[in-house]
């Protein structure tokens, strides 16, 4: 799940927007951007994504850290990567990022914004394999949400795309901390039409604040490759019902329980559960839940020593 952004300087003759239009002007900038991208969706016969207002909020609040912290890009001085914001912030879906920075010597009028946003998604679909990775985010066949953040000031404009599959209706959801040595279970049904098929947990240290300059020169993100791989306990159906073996139970309704394992120490745990839609062969994530997990490895002892499947 690599991502990159785009950074353009431009050069737009433009005069300040009123602050009083600043709202209406995001609503329906907003909108324009959600019929841009379904319409490059609809080009490639997929369906259109929704858009989903609180991971809007949640954009918007982020590009405005973005220009408050004199950032580009998916990272700010937080260093949280986007998945692990983005489930900070109280989300359980799956999410890919895109982002663009414009730069400016002057403020931006309205044809000013909605001409950046334009040419982002113009060159976003222009792009081409390998280089393709805003184009893939845009164009994912699993994608059922958007939240699109916007914020400009002065010379500044920043754009975020936030692609989500929502396939789960969390009963118990994953807390957002937790300690060595706790126990934290999760539990949660898959949509209709899509059936489980294996839960990762990726383990990586805390996140650490980083400057502005390291933060812009990230130009991609990745889930971390330190995993560990769990397989389901499906109970079957029929006169001789018996559960295939497993390391997590789900029922024939779709319903799982999981009991998250911090085998590795402290650090970031992001849970992600693979599902598959009926008929197609490759599954797909459809959560990061991240998890801030803090305590000593030692004082936990032999509880957390259990034989589980290796490291990736």
């Amino acid at each position: 799940m690599k991502r990159i952004t785009i950074a353009i300087a431009i050069a737009l003759f433009a005069t300040p927007l009123a602050h009083s239009d600043i709202d209406v002007t995001r609503a329906t900038l907003r909108e324009t951007v959600l019929k841009l991208i379904n319409r490059d969706r609809a080009l490639y016969n997929l369906p259109p994504v929704e858009l989903d207002a609180a991971a809007s909020a949640m954009g918007d609040e982020y590009c405005r850290t973005q220009i408050r912290n004199h950032t580009t890009g998916h990272f700010t001085i937080d260093g949280l990567a986007p998945y692990a914001r983005y489930s900070l912030a109280g989300f359980n879906d799956a999410v890919s990022e895109n982002a663009a920075a414009w730069s400016a010597t002057y403020s931006f009028n309205d044809r000013a914004l909605y001409e950046m946003v334009r040419r982002s998604q113009d060159a976003m679909m222009a792009e081409a394999a390998p280089n393709d990775g805003h184009k893939r985010t845009l164009l994912d066949p699993h994608a059922t949400h958007v939240g699109i953040g916007l914020a400009w000031e002065e010379g500044e404009f920043r754009l975020v795309h936030e692609l989500i599959r929502r396939y789960i209706d969390w009963t118990r959801p994953l807390p957002r901390e937790a300690h060595l040595g706790q126990p934290v279970m999760t539990s949660g049904k898959v949509l209709p039409g899509v059936a489980i098929e294996g839960i990762t947990v990726h383990h990586e240290p805390l996140p650490r604040p980083i400057s502005a300059h390291v933060a812009s020169a990230i130009s991609s993100y990745s889930l971390p490759g330190k995993r560990r791989e769990y397989s389901p306990r499906v109970q079957r159906k029929g006169p001789l019902a018996v559960a295939m073996r497993g390391d997590f139970s789900v029922r024939s309704d779709g319903t799982f329980s999981f009991t998250v394992p911090f085998q590795d120490g402290p650090g970031l745990y992001t849970v992600v559960v693979w599902v598959r839609k009926d008929g197609d062969a490759t599954p797909f994530p459809a959560s990061n839940v991240s998890i801030r997990v803090e305590g000593d490895l030692q004082s936990v002892g032999r509880a957390s020593s259990e034989a589980h499947p290796t490291l990736k």
